[in-house]
C-alpha cells in the first residue's frame, strides 16, 4: 500500500479552483478565498481527501469517473435519508 499521508495547505488567495489534490506528492492545496462559509471549505477538503483515497487504493478511473463517484459519495446522505 502507498504512503497514506497527505498534506493540507491552505492558501489564503491563488486560483480559480476551490482545492485541487496532486498524487505526486499527496499534497492538497484549498484556497480559502473561494468558499463562503466554513462548511462549503469543510466539503472541499473531504472532495480533495478523497481523491486522495482513491489514488491509495490504485483504481484506475478516469477524471470524469472520478468526479461522478466523488459527487454521488457527497448527495449520498441527503439520497438515503
Amino acid at each position: 500500500m502507498k504512503d497514506s499521508h497527505v498534506i493540507v495547505d491552505l492558501k489564503s488567495h491563488g486560483r480559480e479552483n476551490r482545492g485541487i489534490y496532486y498524487s505526486d506528492s499527496h499534497r492538497i492545496n484549498i484556497f480559502l478565498s473561494s468558499h463562503e462559509s466554513v462548511e462549503d471549505l469543510f466539503k472541499t477538503i473531504q472532495h480533495e481527501l478523497i481523491h486522495h483515497c482513491i489514488d491509495l487504493c490504485d483504481e484506475e478511473m478516469d477524471e470524469d469517473q472520478e468526479e461522478k463517484l466523488i459527487f454521488t459519495m457527497a448527495w449520498a446522505d441527503d439520497f438515503l435519508t
